[in-house]
């Protein structure tokens, strides 16, 4: 029974055994290394709870189908199986499911699961990171569907035209800023340098304030 009950939950991911327990199988995806630059496989973790609920029914049906009898005759194979199990894991016996794990009591009289470290065998391979610059694939921009090939081409000609735009007013700036300085250099160059040629020539004339107001 053991056989076929490692068998259903190796398949099915899961599996409840009345007086037995809960188990569940969880797989860790791959993992990726970026230090070492290595991905490795994808590993299966056996989950075990003592406190299990009814039978699973999709067992029933497997071993029914598997031993070609009713599934009432299945059911009543596997509770009896279970007791079993019951009364020898409560004498200090061990359960060994194999290829998965075994089955025991503890000090304090719980029933705990022992995985068995299964075989490996995919080994971590290497990962590089690979640019491909220039492939082509499908962007959704807004609610249309163009290429990368098209976008890159968009913003690079939108680029040039910025860098056109920028470079047309530095010219004429520089420009500008040249004739300024032929004007500045011409207006010293007839009027010399000093508060009379730079500041404001014209003159004004100050009058003398009224005289004062005097009481009687």
């Amino acid at each position: 029974m053991q056989e076929l009950i490692t068998s259903y939950l190796v398949q099915k991911k899961e599996c409840n055994l009345p007086l037995l327990g809960h188990f569940r199988i969880k797989t860790k995806p791959a993992e990726l290394d970026r230090a070492d630059q290595q991905i490795f496989p994808p590993t299966d973790e056996i989950l075990y709870s003592e406190f299990a609920g009814n039978l699973s029914g999709d067992l029933i049906t497997y071993i029914s189908s598997l031993q070609n009898i009713t599934g009432d005759e299945a059911e009543t194979k596997i509770n009896n199986w279970c007791h079993q199990v019951k009364e020898k894991l409560d004498s200090g016996g061990k359960i060994i499911f194999n290829a998965i794990g075994s089955l025991q009591k503890d000090a304090t009289g719980n029933i705990f699961f022992q995985g068995k470290k299964g075989s490996t065998f995919y080994e971590p391979v290497a990962a590089q990171r690979v640019i491909h610059e220039n492939t082509e694939h499908s962007v959704l921009v807004g609610d249309r569907e163009t290429t990368s090939v098209v976008m890159n081409e968009f913003y690079r000609e939108e680029l040039v035209e910025k860098k056109s735009w920028w470079t047309r007013w530095n010219i004429w700036a520089v420009v500008l800023f040249g004739i300024s300085l032929l004007v500045l250099f011409f207006y010293f160059y007839s009027y010399k340098l000093s508060e009379t040629g730079i500041g404001n020539r014209a003159s004004f004339p100050i009058k003398d304030p009224p005289g004062l107001h005097s009481s009687p």
